[in-house]
C-alpha cells in the first residue's frame, strides 16, 4: 500500500556517543530530553569535575546543533 503523502525526513541532533534525539515542536519536552541525556553523561564520570566538563561539552554540542537546525529551517 502506498501513501499519497510525501516522505519527510525527521530532523534530529546527534550526541557524540551516538544517541539520536529527534527535534520535536514541543520545546519543553525537547529541552527535558536533552537535559536528561546531558545528566547521563555527567553521572558516567567518576570524577565530578570531569562530569561537569563532559556535561558542558555535550550541552554546547547538542544545543549548538539544535540552534543550527532551527536557523536552517527559518
Amino acid at each position: 500500500m502506498t501513501s499519497n503523502y510525501p516522505k519527510m525526513r525527521l530532523t534530529v541532533i546527534k550526541c557524540e556517543c551516538g544517541l539520536v534525539i529527534p527535534v520535536i515542536p514541543d520545546v519543553e519536552k525537547l529541552g527535558k530530553a536533552i537535559d536528561a541525556h546531558i545528566e547521563e553523561h555527567k553521572t558516567k564520570e567518576n570524577d565530578s569535575s570531569k562530569g561537569e566538563i563532559a556535561a558542558k561539552r555535550i550541552h554546547d554540542n547538542l544545543f549548538g546543533q539544535l540552534f543550527k537546525k532551527i536557523n536552517d529551517i527559518y
